[in-house]
């Protein structure tokens, strides 16, 4: 199902000032699943085979949910009992990238900035293999609304600097879709997006 954007896209806006817009607008509208869909994660779940026969077995990177994400976690442990490897994201200073470290659902949580829980700083870093990313929105192109802190686009420049190569999922539910996400010029489209109802594989835009 494909929300509107309110004419956004159309507004002679700058990125930065369009997505400013946009995402007030989308966080209610995710509020809004959040409280009617509650049954999403276990739905979300069911589509873990689909993951792995599609970007295999190696470390599923993903978060804690907080506020109306939509939580990965049943995902996890089924990715977990499919033999893959799983890990959290500890939330570094603003202006740095995420590091990841391994963490599979029931281990012990420390409290982060933000309202976030995130594994003990002392558990193993990891380079994961396919980040599970969460988002205020998407649209069909495939590219991610985020909160505005530059975490994730700044943990892939940092990572495929490097010449590692990963995927980058984008969690969400599937009312999350808007016609078109402001895009700014360090933006990096999703490989997919995995909603309760199935994969989700964005079609590049011609523009």
């Amino acid at each position: 199902m494909s929300q509107k954007t309110s004419g956004l896209s159309k507004a002679n806006l700058d990125p930065a000032k369009a997505k400013a817009a946009c995402r007030k607008l989308a966080a209610q509208n995710r509020n809004h699943l959040a409280a009617s869909q509650t049954d999403a994660a276990t739905l979300l779940a069911t589509h873990a085979e689909q993951l792995v026969d599609r970007f295999g077995k190696g470390i599923y990177a993903a978060y804690f949910p907080i506020r109306s994400e939509l939580s990965p976690l049943d995902l996890m442990a089924r990715l977990a009992g499919l033999g893959c490897a799983t890990a959290l994201p500890i939330t570094p200073a603003e202006g740095q990238p995420l590091r990841f470290h391994r963490w599979a659902v029931g281990d012990r949580l420390d409290d982060g900035p933000y309202g976030t829980k995130q594994p003990p700083a002392d558990q193993p870093l990891c380079r994961p293999d396919v980040i599970l990313a969460p988002m205020l929105a998407f649209d069909a192109a495939g590219w991610r609304l985020g909160y505005g802190g530059g975490f994730y686009d700044r943990t892939l420049a940092v990572l495929s600097g490097a010449g590692h190569h990963l995927s980058v999922i984008g969690i969400a539910y599937d009312g999350q879709k808007l016609d078109k996400i402001p895009v700014g010029p360090y933006d990096m489209p999703l490989d997919a997006v995995l909603c309760p109802t199935g994969l989700f594989t964005p079609v590049p835009s011609q523009n």
